[in-house]
C-alpha cells in the first residue's frame, strides 16, 4: 500500500525557483483573462496564502485558480492566440495519457513530476491547477446523485492512469482498497478504456445542469469528496475583490472568508509541521537547467 509523506521540505532555493515560476503563470493568465473580461480567482490555498501571508504559503508548492465554467470555456478558446507559445493546457481532453480532472496551465520547458503523477506518459511541467466551476443540482437528492457520480467518474480517471492512489486508511482496510484499486486499474488496462472516456463522463456529470432549469443558485468544483459542502451562491462570489500577492495583485471571491472557513474551519491558524502538505516532486527541472531529483536534493 503506498504511503504519503505530507512533511517533506524543500530546499529553500528550489522552492524560491518554484515560486517565481508560479508568479509568471499567474502574471500571464490574470493579464489574458482581463484583456478578455474573464472572471478568475484563487480559490483554496493560493487564497489561503494571499490574506494570512500576503502571497505563497511558505511551505505550499502549486497555485489554485477558479473559473465560473463559462469563463473557462472563452479562456480556452483564447490561449492558441495569446499563451500558446509559452504555455501547454493539460486535460485528458487535450491528452488521453492524462488521467485527472484538474486543469494544468504548464509551463513549457520545466518537469514536475511527482510520487502522484510518476505513472503518467503525458508532459508533466510546473503547473497552475484551473477549477472551473459548475452549476449543483436543485434537490437534495439530485445534488447527491451528481456529487457521487461525478466522484466516481473522477476516481475512475485517476485509476485509468495509476493503480496506486493515496489511501488514508491503514491495517485490513486499507490493504483491501489497495488491492481493489490495482485490480480495477488492470481490468482498465485489459479492456483499453481511455482516461478520455472516463473524463468525458465526468464532464457530462459535472457540467449536467449548467443549462437547466433544475439547477440551483450554487456552483462548485466537482473535482473532490467534498464538492457539495464547499458549494457557494454564485451571485455572492461577485464583485471580485483584489489583494496584494507577494509582487502582484489576485482577485479574491468576495466571499472569500466564509468560503475557506467552510473548507478548512479556522485558516488563519497555521496547521501543525506534520499536516503541511505539499507536491514534492521526484524530478522537478527549470527552464535551461539540469533536472534535479529527489535523492539529489529537491
Amino acid at each position: 500500500m503506498k504511503k504519503y509523506n505530507k512533511s517533506q521540505s524543500y530546499d529553500p532555493e528550489v522552492l524560491e525557483k518554484i515560486h517565481n515560476v508560479h508568479r509568471q503563470i499567474m502574471k500571464d493568465f490574470t493579464e489574458v483573462c482581463e484583456k478578455y473580461g474573464l472572471s478568475c480567482f484563487a480559490v483554496y490555498g493560493t487564497a489561503i496564502g494571499a490574506v494570512r501571508h500576503g502571497g505563497f504559503i511558505p511551505w505550499d508548492d502549486d497555485v489554485d485558480m477558479a473559473m465560473l465554467r463559462e469563463d473557462y470555456d472563452k479562456f480556452f478558446k483564447v490561449f492558441p492566440k495569446e499563451l500558446k507559445e509559452k504555455y501547454n493546457l493539460l486535460t485528458p481532453e487535450r491528452d488521453e495519457r492524462y488521467a485527472c480532472t484538474v486543469t494544468h496551465l504548464q509551463r513549457r520547458g520545466t518537469v514536475f513530476i511527482s510520487e502522484m503523477s510518476q505513472d503518467l506518459k503525458c508532459e508533466q511541467c510546473i503547473y497552475m491547477d484551473i477549477f472551473p466551476l459548475d452549476y449543483v443540482a436543485e434537490g437534495r437528492i439530485r445534488q447527491m446523485l451528481q456529487g457521487l457520480t461525478a466522484n466516481f467518474w473522477g476516481k475512475m480517471l485517476f485509476l485509468a492512469g495509476s493503480s496506486k492512489p493515496v489511501i488514508t486508511y491503514r491495517g485490513i482496510v486499507g490493504e483491501a482498497m489497495s488491492l481493489i484499486c490495482r485490480c480495477v486499474h488492470h481490468l482498465i488496462r485489459i479492456f483499453r478504456i481511455s482516461p478520455r472516456w472516463f473524463y468525458r463522463r465526468y464532464m457530462k456529470t459535472a457540467t449536467k445542469y449548467n443549462h437547466s432549469r433544475k439547477r440551483s443558485e450554487y456552483v462548485t468544483s466537482f473535482e473532490y469528496m467534498g464538492c457539495l459542502k464547499d458549494k457557494i451562491k454564485r451571485k455572492e462570489i461577485f464583485p471580485l475583490k483584489k489583494v496584494p500577492f507577494e509582487d502582484m495583485e489576485v482577485n479574491l471571491p468576495h466571499n472569500n472568508h466564509e468560503f475557506l472557513s467552510k473548507v478548512y474551519g479556522n485558516y488563519m491558524k497555521l496547521p501543525p509541521k506534520d499536516e503541511r502538505v505539499n507536491h514534492m516532486p521526484l524530478v522537478i527541472q527549470f527552464e535551461g537547467e539540469k533536472p534535479i531529483y529527489k535523492k539529489t536534493g529537491i
